[in-house]
């Protein structure tokens, strides 16, 4: 059950800078930082929703095998309570004590049990079966009592998510109302801006222009799951999607290592919890890099200082260097 969240995108326009291009302004400056703090807390709350979604599915598993409990043990005591019935007919019939069969018949079992003031009153069968029937009613009922648990979890789960969705909107639109007030020149040298800073961390790495470097030769799932990623470049970043034409943060790891075989979480936090701690001098292509220090961001390494991530709303899956965001840590799914 993807929660599927919507993004809130804005079309920009897109220009390279000149050389007689100046500065941004306080004001440019200062709605940048206030739509990326925007979108971060957005995404934050949107991998919470994740992570809450996949205790739901699991929930969901869990509760659909104790349901099939329920059903095997209901058919068990109703096969149970028509032998005890023939067993007292075939009493009955051969002179049996009448009070005896009242009870046995009784449609409330537990009633039965409770109104005999001695086991003296059965004797060999009679009373094996109906301590049988006691147990497996006792049984039945801590199997309804643990399916009612988990629906409630359910039910608490579905409640946080919803909540966590209803922030990450307004978070999202509050961004998108703050863009939508900037005049079309405003939004270019906003674009230019980000153009700008990308450039001076890619001269810093050594490399001058705007084309990724190939990735590293690689093989095995480490590779498969990175040419999954690249095949995503420039479809749409969506809130809690994973694909397969849009994905968040953690949809497009989540289905990348997928095609390797690895089944992950869709939540950042627990495909790092999931996943085989490496350090950063050890990262391979395909390993997962995470970021920012409550792990809310995901990308998957594509060799070369980069990763390929779905960055927010109104951005489109990239590449970008692992310094270009907060660095927390790297794993390596399987």
């Amino acid at each position: 059950m993807i929660l599927a969240l919507g993004a809130a995108t804005l079309a920009v326009v897109t220009a390279v800078p000149s050389s007689s291009y100046a500065e941004p302004t306080p004001k440019i400056s200062e709605v940048r930082k206030q739509v990326d703090k925007l979108y971060e807390e957005a995404e934050k709350v949107t991998e919470q929703a994740n992570e809450l979604g996949d205790q739901m599915r699991a929930i969901d598993r869990r509760v659909r095998k104790l349901s099939a409990d329920v059903d095997r043990q209901q058919k068990t005591l109703a096969a149970l309570r028509t032998d005890i019935g023939q067993f007292a007919a075939a009493e009955y019939r051969t002179g049996g004590f009448d009070t005896t069969v009242q009870l046995l018949v009784a449609d409330n079992p537990d009633e039965f049990l409770a109104q005999m003031s001695t086991a003296k009153a059965f004797a060999g069968q009679q009373g094996d079966m109906l301590k049988r029937l006691q147990s497996e009613q006792k049984r039945l009922s801590e199997q309804k009592a643990a399916r009612e648990a988990e629906l409630s979890r359910y039910r608490e789960a579905k409640d946080a998510a919803t909540a966590r969705k209803k922030v990450a909107d307004r978070n999202a639109a509050k961004a998108k109302a703050l863009l939508d007030r900037l005049t079309a020149e405003e939004r270019r040298r906003l674009r230019a801006a980000e153009e700008r800073e990308r450039a001076r961390d890619r001269s810093s790495r050594g490399g001058g222009d705007r084309v990724p470097p190939a990735p590293p030769p690689g093989s095995g799932r480490g590779a498969t799951a990175l040419a999954f990623a690249r095949a995503q470049l420039g479809e749409p970043y969506v809130f809690g999607a994973a694909g397969p034409s849009s994905w968040d943060c953690s949809g497009l790891t989540m289905m990348a290592w997928r095609q390797a075989g690895v089944s992950l979480p869709h939540s950042s936090r627990q495909q790092y919890a999931g996943s085989a701690k490496i350090s950063r001098s050890q990262l391979q292509i395909g390993d997962l890099v995470i970021f920012y220090s409550d792990m809310h961001h995901v990308g998957i390494y594509a060799g070369n200082g980069m990763v390929i991530h779905a960055p927010r709303p109104g951005k489109n899956v990239e590449y970008s260097p692992i310094s270009y965001m907060p660095y927390a840590g790297a794993v390596r799914p399987g």
